[in-house]
């Protein structure tokens, strides 16, 4: 795909002139570039979930962690993302954006192999763990913002939604591979063993991305002078000058602030409070994954029945409520099995709102802002998650774990009031915006303007 095929279809629109008809695109499972690049990332995620499960077993089971241990590892690795996202962006955009994913790759696969070393020459630490933690997720700030906006230059505009929902449902069955076999490896190899599966699928995402043969458009030039402070104030004017772009980031930002609370202590509470093994805390959260296969899958029919605002604004509000039950179950395979299946709605959700929320971003943004306008949204979604899990950590050791997530349950509640009060509500089938434009606010005649 040419950079000038990609550009003519938008360049129409920007100017106010219908595009032509064209005959409907192909299914991406045909596109080889696209398969390349979508089964690294498969790869890439179904490893993940294995050094989840086995770096929590690590610092509860073997090195005896406190709740403000494991607070901290949590904190180390949501750190990177408030002091790099934004740069990140500036590097996507000034650069290639494939050449950055495969040496975040690499790099990701080197640092996540210094556990199962350090387990053969000696011991893990919890020192180990927070620089592992840190590291590993400053790798993946920059090569994720950067394998994100890669997609719109692989894909063509109208073939955006069809990629995030491939990619969605994707991901979501390699979590759920990820979080059963973690727990399975963890069991029977031991945790620091099964982290070295991890590295490799790091390995194995990057030589699928050798392999693609699209070449990458060439960044636009920067204007003379331009630093990387100013590109980055560019990003961010873009980001909160756009009123549905502002508000679907501050409603994402008040979620990850409450999930990310919530992940610092969720599986401490599950293996110490309710007394769960490991292969437990992996089938049911391999659930997750199950859900987000289905909101996936079914996103996209639900956006052009309902449209994207009525999707999003429901996938919030089932959040909080499927939060509800974790807080209220004891030990024991019932509680299991609620939570599993709270889970599996919950996740399901996340992702239809993830796969929805990131498309209509996608569409919205210049193509030379899209990696600063990724890394804007990730910032403000991210810089506050090591505050989050730190006053996570103190909230759960002054009142106890169960305690501390029913107060993060009802924080989750916030974000759907912010979409609420914004101008989503009114994006329907019949207000989707075109490339560069924003929707006309809900009520509004086709000629009044954006607010």
């Amino acid at each position: 795909m040419s950079r000038r095929d990609s550009a003519h279809p938008r360049a129409e629109r920007a100017e106010g002139r219908p595009a032509a008809e064209a005959a409907p695109e192909p299914s991406l499972w045909r596109h080889g570039d696209f398969r390349r690049y979508w089964g690294g990332q498969a790869v890439t995620v179904a490893g993940f979930g294995i050094t989840t499960i086995g770096i929590s077993v690590i610092a509860v089971v073997d090195l005896h962690a406190s709740t403000m241990h494991v607070a901290l590892i949590a904190v180390a690795g949501k750190l990177p993302a408030l002091l790099l996202s934004l740069h990140a962006g500036v590097l996507a955009d000034r650069y290639r954006k494939r050449p950055i994913i495969i040496t975040c790759d690499v790099l990701c696969a080197l640092t996540l192999s210094s556990i199962p070393l350090a387990q053969f020459v000696g011991q893990v630490t919890l020192g180990q763990l927070y620089a592992v933690a840190f590291l590993v997720s400053a790798f993946q700030v920059v090569g994720s913002n950067a394998s994100i906006s890669y997609l719109p230059t692989l894909l063509r505009e109208k073939q955006l939604k069809e990629g995030n929902a491939k990619l969605g449902a994707t991901n979501s069955l390699a979590d759920l591979a990820g979080n059963n076999l973690g727990g399975l490896l963890v069991t029977v190899l031991g945790a620091a063993r099964a982290i070295a599966m991890d590295a490799l699928s790091y390995l194995v995402c990057a030589f699928c991305l050798l392999t693609i043969r699209h070449r990458e458009p060439e960044p636009a030039p920067r204007p003379a002078g331009s630093g990387q402070w100013t590109e980055i104030r560019e990003g961010l004017d873009y980001t909160l000058q756009t009123p549905v772009v502002r508000s679907i980031v501050l409603s994402n930002a008040t979620t990850s602030f409450a999930l990310a609370a919530s992940s610092a202590l969720w599986s401490l509470y599950l293996l110490r409070e309710l007394s769960w093994s490991p292969t437990a805390l992996g089938i049911v959260m391999g659930a997750g994954g199950v859900g987000g296969l289905l909101g996936a899958l079914l996103w996209r029919r639900w956006e052009r029945r309902w449209g994207a605002g009525p999707v999003m604004l429901t996938a919030l509000a089932i959040n909080p409520l499927a939060q509800i039950p974790l807080v209220l179950v004891g030990p024991g395979t019932a509680g299991q099995a609620v939570i599993g299946t709270c889970l599996l709605i919950q996740t399901g959700a996340a992702v239809a709102h993830g796969g929805l929320q990131r498309s209509v971003r996608q569409e919205l943004c210049p193509a030379h802002l899209q990696g600063r306008a990724q890394a804007t949204g990730a910032w403000l979604a991210s810089g506050l998650r090591p505050v989050a899990a730190f006053l996570a950590g103190v909230l759960g050791t002054l009142v106890g774990l169960r305690s501390a997530l029913g107060v993060i349950t009802f924080l989750l509640c916030a974000p759907l009031v912010i979409l609420w009060r914004s101008p989503v509500r009114g994006l329907h089938p019949s207000t989707v915006p075109a490339f560069g434009t924003e929707p006309a606010p809900a009520g509004a005649g086709s000629s009044s303007s954006a607010p």
